[in-house]
């Protein structure tokens, strides 16, 4: 029997994703820019919906022939709560100072501040609260690596080579400048927002509440990450585009992430979406 807490809990995040597509609709905004970078073109929901769908699906359907380990399974409440704590206070006041920053021309300090509140507050913060305590490992060694493959190459097919695959029109930079900045965003992006958000993060949530309210939440956390669209979208239009886009995207994410617990599966999938590779290489198919 589910507890009373666990529904209010998936009713509040389902509603937000509910609430975010009907205002969309309703309001005739259904088309946005893929990404915050310069140049880059309008996509439909169509595209944010139908590839992470599918994904999500095919990852129900599709089960590891191994129950992978539990991560943090030897972690007792008391440091899961506090440590809990910290990485939630760490996801809300990050785009809260992102937000401030771009405000005031600081967006070039963005990297520093995102490895400040993502991987050195947090590291910091477990070697303290835990001292000579337990120690209880994260990301477990993956124990399947077929199971995720229909789910990852149906999402990698409509997102990156159908018809709704956005194209590719921002202007690139010369090609030793586009190798560093496509190196600094893997890192950054694929590996590190991974690691925070679904390794870290979702993994806590999901044994101190359950599993879909620490998707749901860890998904919305996710998503108001990318605050910066707030500045050129407004706060209602913004928080919503990035609840449908970014939202969904980090709802594949961390049901990928849940079924599976293999850390390289999504940080594959998130480094395709941030490489501008991908979209030179298809292009020239």
């Amino acid at each position: 029997m589910l507890r009373p807490g666990y529904v209010i809990q998936m009713v509040a995040g389902v509603s937000v994703f509910v609430v975010a597509y009907a205002w969309l609709l309703l309001t005739g905004n259904t088309a946005f820019p893929f990404s915050a970078d310069e140049g880059a073109p309008d996509v439909s929901l169509w595209v944010a919906v139908l590839p992470t769908g599918a994904a999500m699906v095919l990852t129900l359907l599709v089960a590891p022939r191994r129950t992978p380990p539990e991560p943090l399974a030897d972690l007792a409440r008391p440091w899961l709560v506090r440590e809990t704590q910290v990485l939630v206070a760490m996801a809300i006041l990050f785009p809260v100072v992102v937000f401030a920053l771009v405000s005031v021309g600081g967006g070039d300090l963005y990297v520093l501040f995102k490895l400040l509140f993502l991987l050195a507050v947090p590291l910091i913060a477990f070697r303290l609260l835990r001292k000579d305590g337990p120690k209880a490992r994260t990301f477990p060694t993956p124990v399947t690596w077929l199971a995720p493959i229909p789910a990852v190459a149906v999402w990698f097919v409509i997102s990156e080579i159908g018809p709704l695959s956005p194209p590719l029109t921002a202007k690139l930079p010369d090609p030793v400048t586009l190798a560093v900045l496509s190196l600094v965003t893997f890192l950054t992006a694929g590996i590190l927002e991974e690691v925070f958000y679904r390794g870290w993060l979702q993994t806590r949530l999901e044994r101190l509440y359950g599993r879909w309210p620490a998707i749901l939440a860890a998904s919305l956390l996710f998503a108001v990450m990318h605050s910066t669209r707030l500045h050129a979208l407004g706060p209602a239009l913004g928080l919503a585009s990035i609840v449908a886009f970014q939202g969904v995207f980090g709802l594949m994410q961390a049901y990928l992430w849940a079924r599976y617990r293999n850390i390289w599966v999504v940080i594959f999938t998130h480094g395709v979406v941030n490489l501008v590779y991908i979209d030179m290489l298809l292009g020239d198919i």
